[in-house]
């Protein structure tokens, strides 16, 4: 989880002290701070046990996409995005010997470039990211779960991912002078 705490903060830096002050702004520092203090939250909900992390990624995944316009197409691209990153861990699980890259590269590679084919801007794409990658973490703890597999959903593994996977978006935008 180091990771998500490093690009975590890099991010709220970035959003506190550069960009605009704007309502958004406001909002997105206030949520990136909140899903850093509940990072050792859990709550169980039957037979899962659900980091609120998560919840705050899925949930504001959402708001976000419900914020944007075209709302059904960016519904279903996410779930497009949710399939591939729930392949991508049963592939890892199943098959560990044709993971050729460290898990915090190759799984965050394939993520941004199902991602930069579905979409153009930037905001569609962090919609779609923290949409799509927290729906299929969810998916692949639920598949898990039935064959008696307990996984936390939303660890710290996810939150690694996701932060690099968010990070590595918004850094291959062009910047706009």
């Amino acid at each position: 989880g180091l990771l998500f705490y490093w690009i975590a903060w890099f991010l709220w830096i970035i959003i506190t002290f550069l960009l605009p002050k704007t309502t958004f702004r406001t909002i997105c520092a206030v949520w990136i701070l909140c899903a850093i203090i509940v990072t050792n939250q859990y709550i169980t909900v039957g037979y899962l046990e659900i980091s609120i992390t998560y919840l705050a990624l899925l949930l504001g995944g959402l708001a976000y996409i419900a914020s944007l316009e075209r709302k059904y197409f960016h519904i279903f691209t996410a779930i497009t995005v949710m399939v591939g990153y729930t392949s991508l861990l049963i592939w890892e699980a199943n098959a560990p010997v044709w993971i050729f890259l460290p898990r915090i590269l190759l799984i965050p590679f394939i993520c941004i470039l199902l991602i930069s084919f579905v979409s153009k801007h930037l905001h569609h794409r962090l919609a779609i990211a923290l949409t799509g990658i927290s729906a299929g973490e969810c998916l692949y703890s639920v598949l898990l779960a039935n064959y008696s597999i307990r996984q936390t959903v939303g660890s710290f593994k996810f939150l690694d991912t996701i932060s690099v996977i968010l990070l590595i978006v918004i850094l291959i935008e062009p910047v706009k002078a």
